[in-house]
């Protein structure tokens, strides 16, 4: 058995083996982080708990202020356009990140005592945050280099060793090591300590083969490009981020942790939401591209179906949830749960809005309304968090994500009026209502549900049925994405 297995892997094609892997080393950094979750949630108290999801809030911010986000879709460009000096290119991108870093990192150390009272971290932290940056881009750029080649062997074992070692060595200096330092600080140090190892070696073997720490043509490109793209990237992360931030400087660390623990339950449903996504857009340009629109709509149609049926679920099962990932004194954040799984519907429906804009070139218009969610999220959190504590900014980010999908729309319907497409091809706007409200509700009525188990039980027996059901439905869609 296990060798006529073996035989059928050896005949599958090199780049089907080498996407195969590489999908599973992207999930594996989010499927290590909800495992250990549980682990730290129960070895660290909530404000130690903050302590960590506050750094990592600047981190995710700061890595695109400083990088220009330019190991990411930029550099995969960058590879191409630049195929013939490949290695030059990654050298010489990696030596303008490398500038600018240093840029800031003087600029901070001029300024060190102001710079720590906004960041609300401690001197040290925030040394280890450039240490973070520089480390994390080299990682990254690497992995991406090495998936033009199909060389999935290295990049398994690198990505396994970058993604299992650092909180492995983050339980152990927590548990069995006399650190001097706060338990919470303890584990950003271990996480950096492991990436920053990693990345200073593929950094040095990098620059050893490509040889070329500045050149002109490739830092002008970089510039012209990353800089461009820095509003949307950072909007986008900021919308995500600011929560935690803003909870820490109103709240304190205490709720930040708490908060976060919720945004990790509602958040599980995303990577279902994204796997969708990712199997709907490519199947979606060609049909746009050929000027074949019937039947978007119905797959549409369905597509919401499923995602809303996704994040009713997670609201409906948040306390159990909750028990799983944390002890008690973190429970109290399954209130937000409800309002932060809806959020993840919006996402999925802003996103699909936003591959059509995309399509068409838009990409003004995604950055338009990635920076209005940013800005309605600060505001509305500035007012409601000081009042009502962490639980307003499960509620403010509903509403921001809900401002986003509205400005969407009207982009999405702008590029498709102009392109001659009725939108009633795309997607049924009052099907999309309808599930819009009902989910809502649905979300409202979970959170009166949470003391009633017996009754929660039966509806996730409800919906287990109509998903066996309605089985050949599902099928039926996933076979029109993948092509006859």
């Amino acid at each position: 058995m296990l060798e006529k297995i073996r035989e059928k892997y050896k005949k599958i094609p090199l780049s089907v083996k080498a996407s195969v892997w590489f999908v599973i080393c992207g999930v594996l950094k989010d499927a290590i982080d909800i495992l250990v979750t549980p682990i730290f949630t129960r070895i660290l108290t909530t404000e130690q708990y903050g302590i960590y999801n506050v750094y990592n809030s600047w981190f995710q911010i700061f890595k695109i202020i400083f990088t220009l986000f330019l190991f990411s879709d930029v550099f995969n460009v960058g590879l191409v356009k630049f195929e013939e000096e490949r290695d030059r290119f990654i050298s010489s991108t990696l030596g303008f990140i490398t500038t600018v870093t240093g840029v800031f990192l003087a600029l901070y150390l001029l300024q060190h005592t102001f710079w720590e009272q906004i960041l609300d971290l401690p001197g040290f932290m925030i040394l280890l945050l450039f240490a973070q940056v520089l480390s994390y881009v080299p990682y990254h750029c690497w992995i991406r280099r090495e998936r033009f080649d199909y060389h999935y062997k290295q990049v398994v074992i690198v990505s396994f060793l970058y993604v299992f070692f650092q909180p492995a060595l983050g339980i152990f200096a927590i548990c069995c090591l006399d650190m001097p330092l706060d338990p919470g600080y303890t584990r950003i140090a271990a996480a950096v300590s492991i990436q920053f190892l990693i990345g200073m070696l593929l950094y040095i073997g990098m620059m050893c083969r490509g040889k070329k720490y500045f050149h002109r043509g490739y830092w002008r490109y970089s510039l012209r490009t990353g800089i461009v793209l820095v509003p949307y990237n950072l909007s986008k992360i900021v919308l995500n981020q600011s929560d935690r931030i803003m909870i820490n400087r109103y709240s304190g660390k205490a709720d930040t942790g708490v908060y976060s623990v919720a945004h990790s339950a509602a958040f599980v449903v995303q990577v279902v939401m994204d796997g969708l996504n990712g199997a709907f857009v490519p199947w979606l340009y060609k049909k746009l591209k050929k000027k074949e629109y019937e039947g978007i709509a119905p797959v549409v149609n369905v597509l919401i179906l499923m995602a809303s049926g996704g994040v009713f679920a997670i609201s409906l099962i948040a306390p159990e949830v909750m028990k799983i990932l944390a002890r008690a004194e973190y429970y109290k954040g399954v209130y937000c749960v409800p309002a932060l799984s809806y959020s993840v519907y919006l996402i999925f429906i802003y996103t699909l809005l936003s591959d059509i804009e995309l399509f068409y070139g838009k990409n003004g218009y995604v950055t338009i309304a990635s920076t209005a969610g940013s800005v309605i999220n600060i505001f509305l959190n500035a007012v409601f968090i000081p009042v009502y504590g962490f639980i307003a900014a499960g509620y403010t980010t509903l509403f921001s994500y809900l401002a986003m999908c509205l400005v969407h729309y009207i982009f999405t319907r702008k590029c498709l009026k102009d392109a001659n497409v009725n939108i009633r091809e795309i997607c049924s706007l009052r099907f999309v209502m309808a599930i819009s409200l009902t989910l809502f509700l649905f979300s409202i009525i979970c959170v009166v549900l949470y003391k009633w188990f017996m009754v929660r039980a039966a509806l996730v027996v409800l919906a287990v049925f109509v998903i066996v059901v309605f089985r050949g439905k599902w099928m039926a869609i996933y076979k029109e994405m993948k092509g006859k």
